[in-house]
């Protein structure tokens, strides 16, 4: 199958306000016509929709680079993103300088400083009866304990947000503000990479570990710091959030769903897996072919973007039976790939999955009675991430508890 033979969706733009009123089932009507399909939008590109071609194009990073971009179109940084938009043997190496502050353990860490941040945002809003659930809670708490760990002010969370949440979901229809806002995050980190380098001491911390970065022996360079600590901000301001206000919408719609979670509200961990298949908020990634080659039945030439849509992949029914539902009991579901798949799985996701358990158990404990209280709003792109701007909601209003018992 040529490019000429190839079934084209014209009309498919990712990131369209169509796309995001429905995307599940945008792909899934593309996937049952063809699983590997091109569109003509964004200079044009190829759709991976099913489990089998974007599990083979993720582990195969000779064929399919994720050097310059991982987007579609390219983000517009005037660097690669480090580590994500790199490739092997650099992506190994990049990894290494922080791969063990991202392990099971470390997250486990972590998970005390997370519960006791919950209990203390939760306890802001618990005696109002409504909040936004999204900025009062699943915002605040990954960007803080990202903050945190890199030895940054928390408290400062919101100028963060902003920059991220604008570099991310603005760059396609608002190119001037989205650029505006990496500016501004750039020099925001370059001003703490100075700050660190005159005090004498580039500390133990997750950005020490940046600081102190090398590569076969040779520093890392100030953009490759720069560009690595973007990433960390990147993958810890907006898709922990993401899930955590999918999954609490998915609940005020679905009855069934909300049960399901409550009874299990003290044995999270088992059912995350099938909770990320279904509502992961990264959506897809995008690769650049790097040389003509026969793909899937599709003729690829160097060149080409193609996306890898983890999303299409983790509902396509020839590897999960009736992919649309939330089936907890799935036996599976582990092979979800919300992460991604290879070497550029996330590094954050043990603790985004921590951080994740965290907010929904509290919530579940504590406001379990919530319900939609108002207009819910979505991020206006869902190109990389199809997440929650907003989610007003009201509950019984209960009482604080101290923060010591968390």
């Amino acid at each position: 199958m040529t490019q000429a033979e190839a079934p084209v969706a014209e009309n498919f733009d990712h990131h369209s306000p169509e796309f995001r009123e429905c995307p599940h089932q945008t792909m899934a009507e593309m996937r049952s016509r063809c699983p590997v399909t091109r569109s003509t939008e964004h200079g044009g590109f190829w759709a991976l929709l099913d489990y089998q071609s974007v599990f083979d194009a993720a582990r195969d990073d000779d064929l399919f680079n994720s050097y310059p971009s991982v987007g579609v179109p390219a983000s517009g940084s005037p660097f690669p993103i480090l580590p994500i938009e790199s490739d092997p043997p650099l992506t190994q190496k990049l990894r290494q300088v922080t791969l063990s502050a991202f392990s099971p353990g470390q997250a486990e860490r972590w998970r005390p400083v997370a519960r006791r941040m919950v209990r203390e945002m939760v306890n802001e809003f618990i005696e109002r009866g409504s909040c936004d659930i999204v900025g009062e809670l699943t915002t605040p708490l990954p960007a803080k304990l990202t903050l945190t760990m890199l030895g940054f002010d928390e408290s400062k969370y919101l100028d963060w947000v902003h920059w991220v949440h604008s570099m991310v979901h603005d760059r396609t229809h608002d190119e001037e503000k989205s650029g505006a806002a990496v500016m501004e995050l750039f020099g925001e980190i370059y001003k703490h990479m100075s700050e660190r380098r005159e005090s004498g001491d580039l500390g133990d911390d997750l950005f020490g570990r940046i600081l102190n970065g090398h590569i076969d022996d040779v520093p890392l360079d100030d953009t490759q710091i720069l560009m690595y600590t973007v990433l960390m901000m990147l993958g810890g301001m907006d898709t922990t959030s993401g899930l955590t206000g999918n999954v609490l919408y998915a609940m005020t719609q679905q009855p069934e769903l909300r049960q399901a979670l409550t009874a299990r509200a003290d044995q999270l961990e088992p059912v995350t897996d099938e909770l990320l298949r279904v509502y992961t908020p990264t959506l897809g990634l995008a690769r650049t072919v790097s040389r003509d080659a026969k793909f899937h039945g599709a003729s690829m030439n160097a060149g080409d973007r193609a996306i890898l849509m983890w999303a299409a992949a983790n509902r396509d029914p020839e590897v999960f039976p009736d992919p649309d539902t939330v089936d907890l009991e799935r036996p599976n579901a582990r092979k979800q790939m919300a992460f991604g798949v290879g070497i550029h799985r996330c590094l954050g996701s043990h603790l985004a999955r921590m951080m994740f358990q965290e907010m929904l158990g509290e919530i579940i404990e504590r406001i379990p009675d919530f319900r939609l209280d108002g207009e819910p709003e979505r991020f206006e792109d869902a190109g990389e991430v199809w997440a929650m701007r907003k989610l007003p909601i009201a509950f019984t209003p209960g009482p604080r508890l101290a923060v010591d018992d968390a």
